[in-house]
């Protein structure tokens, strides 16, 4: 898995239900494709493009341990 990883700049609110926290909470959101290398390669490539995540916030190509196939995984932090 990556150590490197991007702040996530958004900002989301809590609940209406639940009472503010007097500090933002983060919460990590771990994100998994899975398919063949070049596939991969585009997915990450297309979410760079469109501000999801730098394509350095991927983990290296890994092997699935579940089917076999090649990996990457991301950690995206949350706040609210």
């Amino acid at each position: 898995m990556s150590e490197e990883f991007i702040p996530n700049s958004e900002i989301y609110s809590a609940p209406p239900s639940d009472p503010a926290p007097t500090q933002p909470s983060r919460e990590p959101i771990l994100i998994t494709i899975i398919g063949s290398a070049a596939g991969l390669d585009l997915v990450v490539k297309i979410l760079h493009r469109l501000g999801f995540a730098e394509a350095r916030a991927w983990s290296k190509p890994q092997i699935d341990p579940n089917t076999g196939r090649p990996m990457r995984v991301l950690t995206k932090w949350l706040r609210y």
